[in-house]
């Protein structure tokens, strides 16, 4: 908290203490009233240890491929893949083999074109799923609306579904809206959630994961694909892109939310790192309030994260256990009066013992800041 003193005819400030963002508590008692859905990808699985599960509700394992022959693998290590869900059980976290990715796509047509392949993969699917003690399947299937696999993909999902109700399992998926052409309504109602991946659009010249973006998503999929928002999650970015000279997404720009508050404090808030456009602890905030009104949230993915009280993890988690509250009633007691504006003034003097129950609700001038402007509008709002 960065604190400075102004001098002011009245003496009614002596000195504004800014907020860049609200601080988080360090650990929440009880899970999170909505889905917290995080990949983790098979090329970078030492950081699970380091993951807090309390705050999770589901992890993808990211990703589960077919062989030549329709069975499934990843590049963890078999007994490394049992200890991982074995351990996410034990803290009531869900974990999914999530099918597909970005890149990962091409080798599933020839296993779904007909319906003995189907049988037989679909089988294959659900068998290696119980031998990892999986609670689920995440499809991920990234292909153009111009492809081939959307052709049997509705009759896929259903006979996968179906396998899915016999073993009490459950069927997610991510998509996004240049993925989701080709899919009917009736498809989508197939699956338990549905993760939105809201980021890397390209057709925004200053952030590929904007604010404005998610609501398009959860606009399109509400409205277009008719799916209910308590089943639908925002997906957000624990990574940001650069743009060409020319304005365009820089596919091969690219850097980890980790590393970016790495070269700098002040880039914990910040969107905008090197040219390289993220979501900082802010936007990622207001992410998470908007969930809240959704299914959760989704991440891709938790081993970019940062550590500590720099994690977005954990200031997504704080935002959705969080419980609404009265705007200006920084000491929560359930009502606005001048205990709030008294409580403010001595926490903008840096009184030692002045501590503000919900720093969100003072800000006034929702400029995610908390200085004299506030306490102003307090006041004004008092006497009113």
């Amino acid at each position: 908290m960065e604190v400075h003193y102004e001098s002011t005819q009245d003496n009614t400030i002596a000195a504004a203490a800014v907020l860049a963002v609200p601080t988080y508590s360090s650990a929440a008692e009880s899970k999170a009233p909505h889905r917290i859905v995080g990949y983790l990808p098979d090329w970078n699985y030492q950081p699970f240890s380091e993951l807090d599960l309390d705050e999770l509700t589901h992890i993808n394992i990211s990703f589960c491929k077919p062989d030549e022959n329709g069975r499934l693998f990843c590049y963890k290590p078999d007994d490394k893949l049992k200890s991982i869900v074995s351990e996410a059980h034990s803290h009531n976290v869900e974990v999914f083999a999530a099918l597909g990715g970005g890149g990962g796509c091409d080798g599933y047509l020839q296993h779904i074109d007909t319906p003995e392949e189907r049988a037989e993969f679909n089988a294959n699917i659900l068998d290696y799923c119980e031998t990892y003690d999986f609670d689920g399947i995440d499809l991920d299937i990234e292909l153009g609306s111009n492809h081939q696999i959307w052709d049997y993909y509705a009759d896929w999902c259903t006979e996968l579904r179906s396998l899915c109700d016999e073993r009490d399992m459950e069927m997610s998926t991510a998509t996004t809206q240049w993925v989701a052409q080709k899919v009917t309504p009736e498809t989508f109602a197939l699956f338990d959630f549905v993760n939105v991946m809201a980021y890397e659009n390209g057709l925004d010249k200053q952030s590929h994961a904007s604010y404005e973006y998610s609501v398009e998503c959860l606009n399109y999929f509400s409205k277009k694909k008719q799916i209910l928002k308590d089943k639908l999650v925002p997906g957000v970015p624990f990574f940001g892109r650069g743009y060409t000279t020319n304005g365009e997404l820089g596919w091969n720009s690219y850097m980890s939310f980790a590393e970016s508050v790495s070269k700098g404090d002040e880039y914990y808030s910040a969107d905008v790192c090197d040219g390289i456009a993220y979501n900082g602890a802010v936007t990622m905030a207001k992410k998470a309030e908007l969930a809240k009104d959704y299914g959760g949230i989704m991440i891709w993915e938790l081993t970019q994260d940062a550590k500590d009280d720099k994690s977005l993890l954990k200031v997504i988690n704080d935002t959705l256990r969080s419980e609404p509250y009265i705007a200006d009633d920084v000491n929560t007691d359930g009502s606005f009066n001048l205990s709030d504006l008294v409580l403010l003034q001595r926490w903008l003097l840096a009184a030692p013992d002045a501590e503000l129950a919900n720093r969100q609700a003072g800000d006034l001038c929702e400029d995610n800041r908390l200085d004299a402007f506030d306490l102003c509008l307090m006041r004004i709002m008092l006497v009113e």
